[in-house]
């Protein structure tokens, strides 16, 4: 089937968003520690952008559904994150850096969400697929975390600000590209208080409230990896490119399940998806502490993040945000959004004290994470998921 040109923008301005967040994520406490900041205040300040999402997702999901058009607000929390980013320029101690970090970040939180909800309404109307678009995503946050590295290594700290201002212009510009939602104009039908009435209907419905709950469990059980699996590869032996090459192939596998998502729905469904990476996630994390020092077993085993991330992630998709009404869909990726950084977060200031207790058998408590959050999307998955419109 061939790509329709709404598709194309909406995976357009996934690639060109995927551009900053690659350079923030590895590369912004390098740019920290350029600017003369102590361990302690590097890691309050990479910690701050988790603090916000859930915090904040839930009301720029709202604000945007409020707007009409999906696209306004991401053109506008655009623009405030780029203004952001043109703080951080003069910004030299520890407080300049911490209100300019604040304010990059307080509205960046709203363009994952928002670009989210714009895909499932493109994908409920027939014009393209979710994972096809979200894929492109994928694909440039590699891409650019290769061509970043060895810039940074070539040129040192300061350009990773220069790189990330870039980024954040071109997701500027994207958001114009980003098609109107069919639904701008017409008159809202959200009450005064939406984000309550949205959270009691999730709560209410025990079915997707475990799904959400589930899926916030399984996506947490990455803190341990995203945290310590570079150092935990560094004691098997494994040089810096081996390192880099396990993670690349996980995002390999992540990539190529969203380019079939379309097959893989058709296949087994969304609830066999969510199934598959439930269970992905209990072997995974069970299995990680156990592979040993063999590169070309741990490249396959890799594989296994199509599952525990993208398969996760496709199926809360099509089983959540799917069932609630188009005018609401930002609303409900928001808090989203904000329950998966609350689960994310508590995980990783677990995984500091469990790795230095346990080194890689700390994992295993991923496992058990994993375990319940299987349960909660079994118990999600024992009856069909409503559609739109309950």
């Amino acid at each position: 089937m061939l790509i329709s040109s709404t598709a194309a923008r909406v995976a357009g301005f996934f690639a060109a968003s995927f551009v900053p967040s690659s350079v923030a994520l590895a590369y912004f406490p390098v740019f920290l520690a350029g600017r003369g900041l102590s361990g302690a205040e590097i890691g309050i300040l990479t910690a701050l952008p988790m603090i916000l999402r859930v915090t904040t997702a839930s009301l720029l999901g709202l604000f945007a559904d409020r707007l009409g058009d999906r696209r306004r607000a991401l053109v506008l929390y655009a623009f405030l994150s780029l203004a952001g980013v043109a703080a951080l320029w003069p910004a030299t101690g520890f407080g300049t850096l911490l209100l300019a970090t604040l304010a990059t970040w307080a509205f960046w939180n709203g363009i994952t969400p928002v670009s989210d909800a714009v895909a499932v309404s493109v994908a409920r109307r027939g014009e393209g697929v979710y994972g096809r678009m979200r894929v492109w995503g994928s694909i440039s946050f590699v891409v650019t975390n290769l061509w970043v590295g060895g810039i940074v290594a070539a040129s040192g700290s300061e350009v990773v600000l220069r790189l990330l201002t870039i980024g954040m212009l071109m997701q500027f510009a994207a958001a114009f590209l980003v098609p109107s939602d069919r639904t701008a104009g017409e008159p809202a039908r959200a009450p005064a208080t939406p984000t309550r009435e949205i959270l009691c209907d999730l709560v209410a419905d025990r079915r997707l409230a475990a799904l959400a709950i589930g899926s916030a469990l399984l996506q947490a059980t990455h803190a341990m990896l995203y945290t310590f699996a570079s150092l935990y590869w560094g004691t098997l032996g494994f040089s810096g490119s081996q390192v880099g090459v396990l993670w690349s192939t996980g995002v390999i596998g992540e990539i190529l399940l969203f380019a079939f998502s379309g097959l893989a729905l058709r296949a087994v469904g969304a609830r066999g998806l969510m199934a598959l990476g439930a269970a992905g996630a209990v072997a995974r994390w069970l299995l990680f502490p156990l592979i040993g020092a063999s590169m070309p077993l741990w490249v396959a085993f890799q594989g296994l993040h199509a599952l525990t991330f993208a398969a996760v992630h496709l199926a809360t998709i099509q089983l959540i945000t799917a069932t609630v009404d188009d005018r609401r869909a930002a609303t409900v990726q928001g808090m989203l959004a904000s329950l998966n950084g609350l689960a994310m977060a508590t995980a990783m200031v677990a995984s500091g004290p469990l790795y230095a207790a346990w080194g890689g058998r700390a994992f295993w408590a991923m496992a058990v994470v994993a375990a319940a959050g299987t349960a909660m999307v079994t118990i999600g998955l024992a009856r069909p998921v409503p559609r739109p419109g309950r």
